[in-house]
């Protein structure tokens, strides 16, 4: 596994939220993306500067990933969009942000078809070392996990890291089903088992102005977090999933053939997303929407509870 480092510098006026949206796939086939996301860009404790980690799997001997990026800012009622950078990874102009991960066997398991990842603050226990080497892993709760589950490698040098987990192994009647996050800190480091969870979170749209919403989500230190689109309830038409907005060639044209699909759901209208983590965990959001003006114009607003954030246990 590889982690690739992309960093934003603000600009003078800056940004509620910073967003880096990325697509991967195989050099000699562009065309076929193997990973697609979008991630909140953290500060970085130097001043205007935000970063993120893309994880990619690791190629094949002598093949190389082509890497397309671009970032995306909310602020001041509106978004902004930058151009479209693309990189091949492995190469010497990002050697100098690339780590490798030690990965044993196949790697872990990945997300269930239509699932996708979401980022965790490593959750530790009292008297785990902070130091050293941490090996994780995903599966189902077993009588005797074994060590080998831990598939996985990341360093840890004081503070705990943030990992890419499965937003679920498997999904039964549209719902995630619990798995386990499994951890072994140290050379001689016990296994740990967290058993992952999610919440079902909705919006609720009684005027019919909302064309988007998505989830600010994280935990309550928000050193790691998350940005999830939000669906409307039973909506069906592809051309117009919300997941699709921040890679559409044409966002405007998009916004037109989604607002068209969703006018055709009554009101009031019912958006909706999970969010995830460790059982016994606390979850903070918010909403960041996107709101139809009378004029036909989009701006992008937030909703909070007053006071701030909403929280929900897991």
């Amino acid at each position: 596994m590889l982690a690739l480092r992309r960093v934003f510098i603000d600009g003078p006026a800056r940004p509620d939220l910073v967003l880096l949206h990325f697509t991967a796939a195989p050099e000699e086939a562009k065309d076929r993306v193997i990973a697609r996301a979008s991630l909140v860009l953290t500060p970085t404790g130097k001043p205007r500067q935000r970063e993120g980690r893309i994880f990619l799997p690791s190629p094949l001997p002598g093949r190389r990933f082509l890497v397309r990026y671009f970032y995306s800012t909310i602020g001041g009622g509106s978004e902004w969009f930058s151009p479209v950078y693309e990189v091949p990874v492995p190469c010497d102009e990002v050697a100098g942000d690339l780590v490798p991960m030690e990965e044993t066997d196949s790697g872990n398991l990945p997300p269930a078809p239509g699932a996708g990842w979401f980022r965790l603050l490593l959750p530790a226990r009292n008297g785990e070392p902070r130091t050293g080497t941490v090996r994780f892993g995903f599966g189902a709760m077993r009588k005797k996990p074994s060590p080998s589950l831990c598939r996985a490698a990341i360093s840890v040098e004081g503070n705990l890291p943030v990992i890419e987990v499965p937003e679920a192994l498997s999904v039964l009647k549209n719902r995630p089903m619990p798995f386990y996050l499994y951890h072994v800190a140290g050379e001689n480091g016990l296994l740990v088992a967290d058993k992952i969870n999610c919440a079902r979170l909705t919006l609720r749209d009684e005027e019919g102005s909302v064309v988007c919403a998505r989830i600010l989500w994280g935990d309550p230190t928000w050193n790691a977090q998350n940005f999830s689109a939000m669906e409307v309830k039973n909506f069906a038409a592809r051309e117009g999933r919300a997941s699709n907005y921040f890679f559409a060639g044409d966002r405007e044209a998009f916004l037109r053939t989604r607002s068209e699909a969703i006018g055709a759901h009554p009101l009031p209208r019912t958006f909706e997303a999970f969010v995830f983590g460790p059982e016994g965990s606390v979850v903070e959001y918010c909403y960041q929407v996107l709101l139809r003006r009378p004029g036909g114009t989009v701006a992008a607003a937030w909703r909070n509870r007053e006071g701030g954030n909403w929280s929900v246990t897991l």
